[in-house]
């Protein structure tokens, strides 16, 4: 079990499952989101996260069938969805609260990747989305 929050306090949630993988989002998208060079998430199933406090503080910007959930009050985002996906969430991995020891690291949209952004960790890496093939 691990738990995470809002940089405010005011949204607290539980994780009850691992962190298996920590997928690295280079979109141009998810670039504007963090204002970084990439999004940290990791694919959770819905029934495993829990709100301990302040779920009804979470906002939703919708765009293109994906739904970024973020605190009304101090704009961390939390997770995102997709409009063609009922049952997972891609939650941010910067607001956990525990170490995260996770098996696989891969990075994603590298084709799309900031070009003053320099990958050196030899993790794997695909130029769009991660082949439904896997």
């Amino acid at each position: 079990m691990m738990t995470g929050n809002c940089l405010c306090g005011e949204i607290v949630y539980q994780l009850n499952s691992d962190i298996k993988a920590i997928v690295f989002c280079h979109c141009s998208r998810c670039r504007k989101q963090t204002g970084s060079a990439f999004n940290s998430a990791t694919l959770i199933n819905k029934e495993d996260l829990t709100f301990i406090k302040g779920e009804e503080n979470i906002k939703v910007f919708s765009n293109l069938g994906v739904n970024r959930h973020f605190c009304g009050n101090c704009g961390s985002h939390l997770f995102s969805s997709r409009d063609n996906d009922n049952s997972t969430y891609r939650l941010r991995i910067g607001l956990i609260n525990e170490p995260i020891n996770a098996e696989k690291r891969i990075h994603i949209y590298m084709g799309s990747k900031a070009n003053w952004d320099t990958i050196c960790d030899g993790d794997t890496e695909y130029e769009e989305n991660i082949p439904s093939k896997l």
